[in-house]
């Protein structure tokens, strides 16, 4: 049951009291900034079509399953919010040339890298981009090449940082807690067996909507 608390941001919201960004935070969780939100906005500018969001049979299904067949607004609250985490992947992706210095090689180089597929990248408009979430500091995550080898070429950016970046039960170390992929290989070196159970996550992850 939805208790009076959770319509306390919109209420809020309503009467001036909380910007947008603010109000959305604190009902999703999402910490969004408004440049963030820009994005979101064109991408229903730019959408010409009929007033209705289509979803794949996946995501069809998962609402379906959720209740939410009847209740119209559930896909348009499906899509802002995708497309506000897509948003955020973005702003954190790194250009090819702040890779290269990141790794300390030429562009070229990287570019070979993303050809040979050890590095994953995106365009974004006229931009060549890379998520964040399969680099350290100051290189590249351990057996990253093989994760990506296992991922599908038409795989989406939002997708990608998912598989990366979402604990996985099956990954925990001593504290027990559970471990994104990202953080399960840069954290500590890690056996035959474990990288097993990593790419054996990434082939299930990255094949399941298929």
């Amino acid at each position: 049951m939805t208790s009076a608390s959770s319509y306390e941001p919109i209420t809020r919201y309503l009467s001036g009291e909380l910007a947008f960004e603010d109000a959305l935070h604190a009902v999703t969780g999402l910490s969004v900034e408004r440049a963030a939100l820009v994005g979101v906005l064109e991408t229903l500018a730019a959408d010409t079509g009929v007033a209705t969001a289509s979803v794949s049979y996946h995501d069809e299904k998962l609402l379906s399953d959720a209740g939410f067949h009847e209740k119209p607004g559930a896909v348009a609250v499906m899509t802002v919010q995708r497309d506000v985490q897509l948003q955020q992947v973005i702003s954190e992706s790194l250009t090819v040339s702040e890779v290269a210095e990141r790794l300390g090689v030429s562009t070229a180089r990287v570019r070979q890298r993303i050809a040979a597929r050890t590095l994953w990248s995106f365009l974004w408009g006229d931009r060549r981009l890379m998520p964040s979430a399969q680099f350290t500091p100051h290189g590249v995550v351990p057996h990253m090449d093989e994760v990506i080898a296992r991922l599908r070429p038409d795989s989406h950016p939002l997708e990608v940082h998912k598989i990366l970046t979402v604990p996985q039960p099956s990954l925990t170390r001593r504290n027990g807690n559970a471990q994104s992929i990202a953080d399960y290989l840069s954290r500590a070196p890690v056996s035959e067996e474990e990288l097993q159970r990593v790419l054996d996550l990434v082939d299930a992850a990255s094949w399941a909507t298929v």
